[in-house]
């Protein structure tokens, strides 16, 4: 019988997805640069110039990433952000969660864990924790890019603070989204749907049957 799939994603949906990840990897690799210090010559001198203008490049790249989100693809950015701040109750999450990591992605598992929506708590979590990121970072980069010698030191300093801790959080979050769904054995399907547009059906109705119940009309349990 022939693979059924199924459209997960629209194109500004890909679109957005790709420019922030790609802005965001080009970020991060140059951020990174000022806490390695086998790369502090990329810090100094010309290669620090083009080095701190890569970041600010990155920057925009991840503003321009959610502008095109917010323009072209509006509703679907309303209904994302319902689902990752609104719809799901926090007791249900944690309970996915727990099961999560203790009994689906190492033994492929799910037990009693809740039935998913569009987005599963790891990845709602992930969202979340990468849009509340995104907000300290974008208000601290402006500081820190034009508040030198116009903001309160104690302003700018705690700036750079915030900076660096919101980063290693979606840092961490990203690499560890970035491995569950492209290597790990249980998940890395999901990396179709962003490539693509499409996931099978068969993984749409395992892995988020509460959406592919919506979307699809059909039945899972």
């Amino acid at each position: 019988m022939a693979t059924r799939w199924i459209r997960r994603f629209s194109t500004v949906q890909q679109w957005w997805h790709w420019i922030f990840a790609l802005s965001f990897i080009l970020a991060t690799v140059t951020g990174v640069f000022l806490y390695i210090p086998q790369f502090a010559a990329f810090t100094i001198g010309a290669a620090g110039g083009a080095s701190r203008l890569l970041h600010r490049v990155g920057a925009a790249g991840l503003v321009l990433a959610v502008l095109i989100y917010l323009i072209f693809g509006f509703r679907d950015f309303v209904a994302d952000m319902r689902e990752v701040f609104a719809d799901a109750a926090p007791g249900e999450r944690i309970r996915w969660l727990s099961g999560a990591f203790t009994r689906y992605y190492w033994g492929g598992e799910k037990g009693d864990m809740p039935d998913e929506g569009r987005y599963n708590a790891g990845q709602t979590l992930n969202y979340g924790i990468q849009v509340v990121g995104f907000i300290v970072l974008l208000v601290t980069g402006l500081v820190m890019w034009f508040g030198v010698g116009a903001v309160l030191r104690g302003l700018f300093q705690t700036s750079v603070i915030l900076h660096d801790i919101a980063a290693i959080i979606v840092v961490g979050f990203f690499l560890l989204h970035l491995y569950l769904s492209t290597l790990h054995p249980m998940t890395k399907e999901s990396i179709t749907g962003m490539v693509t547009g499409m996931v099978t059906e068969e993984y749409a109705r395992t892995h988020h049957p509460r959406w592919y119940e919506e979307v699809s009309g059909e039945e899972t349990s």
